[in-house]
């Protein structure tokens, strides 16, 4: 991995995150990447120092049965420029982790006067058991927003966000969505230009806003649809940037091109070239919406023209790039 040498330095943040028996890998070790990646692309400092910590410290069992380090709470020293964040888990480990009263006064001792605290999933569970997030707009999980605002009445969930930021409060949706909140920390700290990079170099979208739904076009199509329409969309889904053929389609689902046709429009309502055409300009939307220029967007969406793509755009959701772009910007 080549070191690129970034401007905006600034003093080195630590991050904690916070875990307990039975937490979610993928919420710890997704967002470590980031930061773990901007440290490497840096030459000049090391911009964030990292902690894993737990009630007692030692090795803390992953849901996945993975043991992970950890350094106990009395051992560490939080300061300003800290950022806490509590990882999710399924519904055991949370309510055992929400009851821990030494977890509970630590986390609201700490987050008094640091820079950010948070959660990645349904950590955000752990927080309002600790009263933290009282009167506060939160997300967690799509499955357990329901479960959270009933427990916790006073606080005002967003089912709808991928993230939300509420002052120094972070909090993120399913999964994968601590990796975009994690970016947007990044972003704010040192600039678009190396959190681009350590997109590239994590091979994920380089920058989803907060205000993103959690459910994507795909997931809601693939949940209409039968199986194997299903692993045809996320097919297509990885090859939005290239020109994607009606018998391509048909040779993945073993199907000859007339059949199909015939039963993928009967089961999703549209041809199987303006599902493609769709999918490609939802795409661009979102990219224009990270803030990519319109030229790019349209290479990226595998139009070789770019008069064609604004054309299609345009048609497609009732204005042009430059005016979906100029709009999303005052929003």
């Amino acid at each position: 991995m080549t070191k690129t040498n970034y401007i905006l330095p600034m003093k080195t943040k630590k991050i904690f995150f916070v875990i307990y028996s039975g937490f979610e890998l993928l919420d710890l070790s997704g967002p470590v990447s980031v930061f773990s990646t901007a440290n490497t692309l840096q030459q000049k400092y090391v911009p964030y120092v990292i902690h894993t910590v737990s009630v007692e410290g030692g090795l803390v069992s992953s849901g996945a049965g993975i043991l992970v380090d950890s350094v106990s709470l009395d051992s560490i020293v939080v300061d300003e420029n800290a950022t806490i964040l509590v990882v999710g888990g399924d519904a055991t480990a949370l309510l055992t982790a929400s009851l821990n009263m030494v977890l509970n006064t630590w986390l609201a001792t700490n987050t008094k006067d640091v820079a950010r605290y948070g959660s990645i999933c349904s950590g955000t569970f752990i927080l309002a058991a600790a009263g933290l997030l009282d009167h506060r707009l939160v997300t967690t999980h799509w499955a357990g927003c329901e479960q959270l605002q009933k427990m916790h009445p006073e606080v005002q969930v967003k089912p709808e966000s991928l993230y939300v930021i509420d002052e120094n409060i972070w909090t993120s949706a399913g999964v994968t969505t601590g990796l975009d909140m994690s970016l947007e920390m990044l972003r704010r700290d040192l600039g678009a230009s190396l959190m681009n990079e350590v997109a590239k170099q994590l091979v994920v979208y380089a920058h989803r806003p907060g205000n993103q739904s959690q459910f994507s076009d795909l997931l809601k199509l693939q949940a209409r649809v039968n199986s194997d329409f299903s692993e045809l969309l996320a097919w297509v889904d990885t090859k939005l940037g290239q020109q994607i053929k009606v018998e391509e389609m048909a040779a993945f689902m073993c199907m000859s091109e007339r059949t199909f046709y015939r039963n993928f429009t009967a089961a999703m309502g549209v041809t199987p070239s303006k599902y493609v055409e769709g999918a490609k300009l939802k795409l661009a939307k979102s990219l224009i919406e990270n803030g990519q220029q319109i030229s790019r967007v349209s290479t990226e969406v595998g139009y070789k023209s770019e008069a064609a793509f604004r054309t299609r755009f345009s048609r497609y959701f009732g204005l042009t790039p430059s005016m979906h772009k100029q709009l999303h910007m005052v929003k």
